[in-house]
């Protein structure tokens, strides 16, 4: 299991963080606000920021890292020793209104979630952008949509790959390496753990 303590109090970086809790304790990820507590690594505080002075001395018990961008604070984190991940892999679900998306970076889920189709591409970039990834990929499933999705994509300029996704959306929910309930979600990370990176 990895601790990490999350010293960031930003309304952004609280957002991040609290999108994820779930779905990174349920991979055995634990985040602690708790100085005092067990920890492997610390996202530290904005320079500046009130809670830079007042944690100073804890940044000096461990390892720490920081980020403008609390996202990709979280994601170095994460990594953890190593100052990024092998690979990044992306898988997006295409819909009517609804997509998934997802992440899978090193083989933990780091993303997985419904998002409206018109914002699936810019969230997919943020990711892109945010995640420190030797090699990426992203996989865009052939389901209904997915000409539109695609086009999202292309204006974005991100590169994918067209998987046949007959059967993630509905297939068995025990094959994935955690429980969701959301079905866009699921078909999203199942199309993610397909894909073999290939940039």
């Amino acid at each position: 299991a990895k601790r990490i303590l999350w010293l960031r109090g930003d309304p952004e970086a609280i957002r991040e963080l609290k999108s994820r809790l779930w779905l990174l304790r349920s991979q055995g990820v634990y985040v602690t606000f708790d100085p005092a507590s067990e920890w492997d690594v610390a996202v530290t505080p904005l320079p500046g920021s009130p809670e830079s002075k007042v944690f100073s001395v804890v940044l000096a018990k461990g390892p720490t890292v920081s980020d403008e961008d609390p996202l990709r604070a979280l994601l170095l984190a994460l990594a953890y020793p190593k100052e990024g991940f092998s690979t990044l892999r992306i898988g997006v679900d295409p819909g009517q209104r609804l997509c998934g998306l997802a992440a899978v970076a090193d083989g933990m889920i780091i993303e997985a979630r419904s998002v409206t189709c018109d914002e699936v591409a810019e969230r997919a970039e943020r990711l892109l952008r945010a995640a420190p990834a030797a090699r990426f990929s992203l996989v865009l499933g052939s389901g209904s949509g997915w000409k539109e999705v695609a086009s999202r994509l292309l204006e974005r300029g991100l590169s994918f790959t067209v998987a046949d996704e007959m059967g993630t959306t509905n297939s068995a929910v025990n094959l994935l390496p955690i429980r969701l309930r959301d079905r866009n979600a699921r078909a999203a990370v199942r199309l993610a753990l397909l894909q073999v990176v290939n940039h």
